[in-house]
């Protein structure tokens, strides 16, 4: 029902998961559930009702930031010009430690999936998918702090 519904890998999963964990906490609240299937079933279709209707809001609203974005001029007073702010991001970049460096370099610069980046460094995809995110906060971190990263 939920691949019907949703069609992407990545939602199913998402929603699969908020299914089981809302049932495991009903379960621990109250232990008589007469049709735990038919529960099952109906929360499974009420996440991915939210989950669709997140896609439809997020839909509506991306014209609007597209075109905040092209008005945005670079603010150049964090020194992030165009070609400054890149060799800024590089050397953040290899400040990193190397395991969230890796996973950079693999996921955004070379372009592979979760699963691949996971395959190629011997790790789950959901730690590639963790330690981007901490990847992610640090390199914003160095480039917020302003100092000088040589």
């Amino acid at each position: 029902m939920l691949w019907r519904l949703l069609g992407r890998e990545a939602d199913v999963l998402d929603a699969y998961q908020d299914c089981f964990c809302k049932l495991a906490h009903r379960r621990g609240g109250q232990t008589d559930i007469t049709s735990a299937r038919a529960y099952a079933y109906r929360t499974a279709s009420n996440i991915a009702v939210e989950l669709i209707r997140g896609r439809r809001r997020r839909q509506a609203h991306l014209p609007a930031i597209a075109r905040a974005r092209i008005e945005e001029q670079p603010d150049e007073s964090h020194g992030l010009a165009a070609g400054e702010g890149i060799e800024r991001l590089r050397e953040a970049i290899a400040h990193l430690p190397a395991h969230l460096r890796n996973v950079i370099v693999l996921r955004d610069l070379s372009g592979l999936s979760y699963a691949e980046v996971g395959k190629t460094l011997g790790i789950e995809p959901a730690t590639a998918r963790v330690y981007r995110r901490h990847a992610v906060v640090k390199l914003a971190e160095l480039l917020n702090e302003g100092e000088d990263l040589k």
